[in-house]
């Protein structure tokens, strides 16, 4: 059964760990993140969780791992989200900007209290981070600045980092007036409103021979960095596809 937490703008946040090789890394990152007031942890495909190894290393926030939620893909992860950040060591990857952890903090905090807004932190595997396809799926990249000539950072030890930004970012925050939206249509879109437009331009492009079938993914990756130069809201979604069912009307009826 899930416990309740303190009612905080940090619960509209979630810690996820993608595909995570040692369990305690998984302990030591619930520690990290209930130090700070951070309870939400979602795992995508871990190699071994629950562990006796994870609960030794959360040292008292079991709590935490009692309330993970394990899913088999960062799609699923990410779904409900509106923003997610993707932690990377290097700028490796077409991006509009590199946050730095503190930038993403602050923006993600405002967001939270401004809009409501459910954020993702994303952390690839121990060795190698995370994949391009999955930088894909999230709308910002973010990057712990550190020595340039060696910077490996152990991925409890990042997550502790982020969660202690995140900390100060929630007291400045909280020191700080809302923002009102203008207007309800404002509201970002999720994750799953955004990965369902792609798959319906996908669909169009490869009928209109745009896309070559056998190798979509160096185009489509391009046009997803178009769409995320921008925060593409619920009522963009909808026009967008709307405009894409319309398309495809045509296209079937000639």
């Amino acid at each position: 059964m899930k416990k309740p937490f303190p009612e905080t703008l940090l619960n509209q946040i979630r810690i996820v760990m993608v595909r995570t090789s040692h369990s305690g890394n998984i302990g030591a990152a619930a520690r990290a993140m209930r130090v700070m007031g951070l309870y939400n942890l979602v795992l995508v495909e871990p190699k071994q969780f629950p562990s006796q190894e994870a609960i030794s290393l959360a040292s008292g926030a079991v709590d935490v791992l009692d309330n993970a939620i394990v899913v088999p893909t960062l799609e699923e992860a990410l779904k409900d989200c509106q923003v997610a950040y993707a932690t990377t060591a290097r700028p490796r990857y077409i991006s509009s900007k590199l946050h730095t952890v503190e930038e993403a903090a602050i923006e993600a905090l405002q967001g939270i209290k401004d809009e409501g807004q459910k954020i993702a932190f994303v952390f690839g595997t121990e060795r190698t981070g995370l994949t391009n396809e999955e930088i894909d799926l999230c709308q910002r990249m973010m990057t712990i600045p550190s020595e340039n000539s060696y910077n490996s950072l152990n991925i409890s030890a990042a997550i502790q980092v982020v969660s202690y930004e995140l900390h100060k970012a929630h007291k400045q925050a909280l020191a700080l007036p809302l923002i009102q939206a203008t207007e309800a249509t404002d509201e970002l879109a999720t994750g799953e409103m955004r990965e369902g437009f792609y798959e319906q331009l996908q669909d169009i492009l490869f009928q209109t021979k745009f896309l070559d079938p056998a190798e979509p993914k160096n185009i489509m990756k391009k046009i997803r960095h178009l769409f995320q130069k921008r925060d593409l809201t619920v009522q963009e979604i909808h026009l967008l596809r709307g405009i894409l069912t319309s398309l495809n009307r045509k296209i079937n009826h000639d």
